[in-house]
């Protein structure tokens, strides 16, 4: 069982489906607003985050190759302007990693 992540976000690559998918929806049931990153079927990664939209919680589906660094600034960028930016290193919160 996850601990309560109100007020976090997390970025789910390869969220629209699988497992990935499962992570993504578990994440938002406890508290999480949630990034589904995908790179191909765009369809699935919105249905995620409809899945995630029904618990409550924000959910953003951004398509990104995170084989591609520029993809991956891209990708973050994105969560941060759409969901809320990385917390400081100083703050003790988790942050997203570049």
């Amino acid at each position: 069982m996850l601990d309560n992540l109100t007020g976090r976000v997390a970025l789910v690559t390869g969220g629209n489906r699988g497992i990935g998918r499962a992570i993504a929806v578990a994440l938002a049931g406890a508290g999480a607003d949630v990034a589904v990153n995908y790179r191909v079927r765009e369809n699935e990664a919105e249905e995620t985050c409809a899945q995630i939209q029904e618990l409550g919680r924000r959910a953003i589906a951004v398509k990104a190759d995170v084989s591609v660094a520029a993809e991956v600034t891209r990708l973050v960028a994105t969560v941060e302007v759409e969901l809320g930016p990385r917390a400081s290193a100083h703050s003790g919160q988790d942050r997203l990693a570049r």
